[in-house]
């Protein structure tokens, strides 16, 4: 079966110029009908389709179409009903980006496209949004070819699709009727989010007349997972329920008003009086198990919770939507770490908000500027007290000469991904100092470097290290990679093939942190890596216990047998030097010998060490 080739990159940026072109300079009938014939040409497929929303529930009607076939009919004005389950499928499909089919894979049937002469052999389904609402889709459908779709078709349909939605939009009167004409949402019979949010901030004001209003942002954690296993009509009914019950339970408090604003979220407002806001978040806690038992004993093989926050709205100068955002902030937040409790918003959280902000925003700046600085904390042999190498710390050091600490932006940026920026000026700087004392003449030692998780999800480490190299021409036994045990867990095949290349070309790899999360004695088995670095916590006292030496002698026994190295970290006392040496320990770092010190001071340390 032949496959179709895939659109370079300027092919497909060629193909975006075109639809924007189209679009400004012609009228939107010539020009949408123009654009599918294009997509259609450049992709190859046997029909390009738009569909818009329709009136009915459940529906969509295709206003253009291109054929590769002159003798079929075109599918203008024809109106496909579909089945309210596999609406929501493909409508929960379209939320997380498109849907793709091909014929010989695990995927059934498509169900989205309509009444067809045979099945596809593939195809692509791009959704159009207006703001959140669904428009309506473009469909890329091939009868007689196979085809893989690439991040850069995809990226391009995407961008094209929005061009043609927005110039649709405009002239669509019957799509604006569709969403302006009820103010209620079609399963709970509550207010939609847009509606609430109106309302909302019609009534504020006088809902802070008699006491603080407070809005609490609700969502049922893994509420998918409830509509995959027991499908969207039970769903429904669940929703209905958790609606019909938190606006029971909340109609004690006055102004009550409440919402579901998408998918599982929901969303209330109530005037709480002021006495009553230290156990309100209880009362919340309280609700939330309640209505989690209801829907689990219509569910009893799923644990159902609550994510929840609350904002307390007691200024007239608060909009809505700001009070909303700040109730969605702290759900978010509980969310994200885990509470089974509601989280309060509070000022710090906008801060902490603010502070991040801050950090993203400064970032490129500071590596322009090199206000980022590499420190290097030695690592001495324990045999004779030698200097072994040393690892490379970043700082930032903003002009004023304060720092911001590493514990203040580095989770930071792992949270957002822009650790692989600081990362990668780490890397080159570590590169560029090596490279710098070889030249110069002067004894150069190993450095190791640490790896972020982010790197194994973007898969570009390998092929910027290899450019360092060509660049540099530093010596690969000069260079080593630190990557923490919960990577190896979490990313395995990538961190093999980083691994597998490290040992090919004589780089070596280190397990950092080893025994501060989950490690996995078959994963130390099974990777190729040259050394293993116990934790710091293993020495959280000055004086090590009879338990502590033990699980110590135990990991460092165990790691000679698999033929690896091993280096403690956090050494700050002189008896836990002595020990670490009894036992036979192969490297020692912490403060007892040396803390992490900028290039200057590092060369000082240097020299004086090499003297002695």
């Amino acid at each position: 079966m032949p496959v179709r080739d895939n659109l370079t990159m300027s092919e497909c940026l060629a193909l975006i110029e075109y639809v924007s072109a189209e679009l400004t300079t012609k009228g939107v009938e010539s020009a949408v009908s123009a654009i599918v014939d294009k997509l259609r040409d450049a992709f190859g497929v046997s029909c390009v389709s738009i569909r818009e929303i329709f009136s009915r529930p459940c529906s969509l009607r295709y206003t253009y179409e291109s054929l590769d076939d002159p003798t079929k009919v075109k599918r203008i004005n024809e109106t496909v009903t579909f089945e309210e389950d596999i609406w929501k499928n493909v409508m929960e499909t379209f939320s997380q980006g498109c849907y793709i089919y091909k014929a010989g894979g695990d995927q059934q049937e498509p169900q989205f496209i309509g009444p067809v002469p045979n099945p596809p052999m593939c195809m692509i389904q791009i959704p159009m949004y207006s703001g959140s609402d669904f428009f309506g889709v473009v469909d890329l459908v091939d009868f007689e070819k196979l085809r893989d779709w690439s991040g850069e078709e995809i990226s391009a349909l995407t961008i094209c699709a929005n061009f043609i939605c927005q110039y649709l939009y405009k002239t669509n009167q019957s799509f604006m009727e569709i969403h302006n004409r009820n103010d209620t949402d079609p399963i709970t019979g509550f207010m939609n989010f847009t509606a609430f949010t109106e309302q909302l901030d019609e009534n504020l004001h006088s809902m802070l007349s008699n006491s603080p209003v407070a809005i609490v942002y609700s969502d049922i954690h893994h509420f998918k997972y409830i509509n995959e296993t027991y499908g969207y009509r039970k769903g429904d009914e669940l929703l209905k329920l958790v609606a019909q019950s938190i606006s029971s339970e909340m109609s004690k408090y006055v102004d009550i008003m409440v919402c579901r604003a998408h998918a599982d979220n929901f969303i209330t407002a109530a005037s709480v009086p002021e006495e009553i806001i230290a156990v309100f978040d209880n009362f919340i806690h309280e609700e939330n198990q309640r209505v989690c038992k209801l829907m689990e004993d219509n569910c009893p093989d799923v644990q159902i919770r609550m994510n929840t926050g609350i904002c307390y709205v007691r200024d007239n100068s608060t909009t809505a939507a700001t009070a909303i955002a700040h109730a969605n902030l702290a759900r978010k937040t509980a969310k994200r770490e885990g509470m089974n409790k509601p989280l309060v918003f509070s000022d710090e959280m906008m801060e902490d908000i603010k502070r991040q902000e801050y950090l993203n925003n400064e970032l490129p700046k500071a590596i322009r500027n090199h206000d980022l600085k590499v420190y290097y904390q030695p690592k001495i042999n324990c045999l004779d007290d030698s200097l072994y190498g040393a690892e490379a710390l970043v700082r930032w050091q903003k002009p004023d000469g304060s720092f911001i600490y590493p514990d203040q932006f580095i989770p930071v940026f792992e949270k957002n991904g822009n650790i692989e920026d600081v990362d990668f000026y780490v890397y080159r700087q570590v590169f560029r100092y090596i490279r710098g004392r070889l030249d110069a003449g002067l004894p150069a030692f190993p450095i190791s470097m640490n790896v972020s998780r982010v790197h194994f999800q973007r898969d570009n480490i390998l092929s910027y290290i290899k450019s360092l190299f060509e660049e540099f021409r530093v010596p690969t036994d000069f260079v080593e990679f630190e990557l923490t045990e919960n990577i190896y867990m979490n990313n395995f095949d990538r961190a093999d093939a980083l691994i597998q290349y490290c040992r090919e070309h004589g780089i070596q790899v280190s397990m950092d942190d080893f025994g501060s999360g989950y490690s996995s004695l078959n994963v130390i088995s099974t990777l190729s890596i040259d050394t293993l670095k116990i934790d710091k916590i293993f020495l959280k006292n000055a004086e090590l216990s009879d338990n502590d030496k033990t699980v110590i002698e135990s990991i460092i026994a165990m790691a000679k047998r698999l033929g690896m190295k091993v280096i403690c970290e956090g050494v700050e006392t002189e008896a836990q030097t002595v020990f670490l040496k009894k036992a036979k320990c192969d490297q020692i770092q912490g403060y007892y010998y040396g803390r992490p010190m900028d290039e200057e001071s590092f060369n000082k340390f240097v020299e004086k060490m090499t003297t002695k």
